[in-house]
């Protein structure tokens, strides 16, 4: 399971190559996303055709940006979209898009602008400098034609994807049934996001303002095939911009502020051994939300990335929840 697992997965971080990594299983290359302009209601009517299909949408400012689809076939009552994480991309969400696929869901993987196969001129709107309103308007631009095609759409996001989950969550309230954050990346103990912008305006040691040293992948899995695939992704955002830091920042201050807006449900998963943010203090944080229900679920013997060490297990919780989701929203 566990090589199937690393293959599946350093297929996708190192698509810029199209390379399968061989495993015990087999030497056959798992089929790579293809990269299509397209009308989003046309292709929600279409028949799914690959496993994963990567297509692109428009964005709030009008600009196409990347996705891909995990589509099961058939009528689904229940869209996912998965959010990826600070360094990573959509494909870092490929195994726990697969098991939520073989559960009836269908699964959209977004890439984050600037990030993956999204546009990375797009980061400026208008002749602006991308604002974190600009990413919650990307997911607003993608999740409402969703609604016209299932009866529910749920939000998964990991890491900073949770934070951006969070952020729709307020700005947009009630468009989303629910929100899965797999690993938050907001309440982060040691040096702040306030610190990082400081450190590259030159207000810190040197060795501090270097972006692209920040990401240990032993910080986000325990297994050494994955933290190398990880390392040597080269769609990895490998440099944090300013900007992206401040707004970072601010989005952050924006949920923290509005926190009460939180109307729908929230499951939280968090990894038993995790450096990368401060457990207590987040499900505080969530606790002062309006949220109906704060579903709480810790992973033994895991990391940072959840959805890439334990994507089965994920896969199964949220399968439960969400079906307890549709059954409490039907009187069931």
């Amino acid at each position: 399971m566990r090589s199937g697992l690393v293959k599946s997965l350093t297929v996708l971080l190192l698509a810029s190559s199209f390379i399968a990594l061989s495993a015990c299983q087999s030497d056959s290359k798992i089929s790579q996303p293809r990269q299509v302009d397209y009308d989003l209601g046309k292709y929600l009517s279409s028949i799914p055709r690959d496993l994963p299909e990567q297509r692109e949408f428009h964005a709030s400012d009008g600009s196409l940006q990347a996705f891909t689809g995990y589509r099961h076939g058939g009528k689904q009552r229940v869209a996912l979209i998965y959010l990826h994480g600070l360094e990573g991309h959509a494909g870092w969400g490929r195994a726990l898009a697969e098991n939520l696929v073989e559960r009836d869901y269908d699964v959209f993987a977004l890439d984050r602008r600037g990030s993956g196969f999204s546009d990375r001129s797009s980061r400026k709107v208008n002749g602006k400098p991308v604002q974190y309103e600009d990413y919650v308007s990307d997911i607003h631009s993608f999740l409402k034609p969703l609604k016209s095609y299932y009866k529910s759409v749920y939000i998964i996001g990991y890491d900073w994807g949770a934070r951006l989950a969070l952020a729709y969550g307020i700005a947009y309230k009630g468009q989303s049934r629910g929100l899965v954050l797999i690993s938050p990346r907001l309440m982060k103990p040691g040096a702040s996001l306030t610190q990082k912008v400081k450190s590259m305006a030159g207000m810190s040691a040197v060795s501090e303002r270097d972006m692209a040293a920040e990401f240990d992948p032993e910080l986000h899995v325990t297994s050494k095939e994955i933290q190398s695939a990880l390392a040597q992704d080269e769609s990895r955002v490998k440099e944090l911009d300013e900007n992206f830091l401040i707004q970072s920042m601010r989005m952050g201050n924006f949920i923290k502020k509005y926190i009460k807006r939180i109307g729908q449900p929230v499951q939280l998963f968090l990894a038993r051994s995790d450096n990368l943010i401060d457990d207590e203090k987040m499900i505080s944080l969530l606790e002062k939300g309006s949220q109906p229900s704060l579903d709480i679920q810790y992973i033994e013997n895991a990391r940072h990335a959840l959805q890439i060490e334990a994507p089965d297990r994920l896969a199964r919780d949220i399968h439960h929840w969400i079906r307890y989701q549709e059954l409490s929203r039907n009187g069931g």
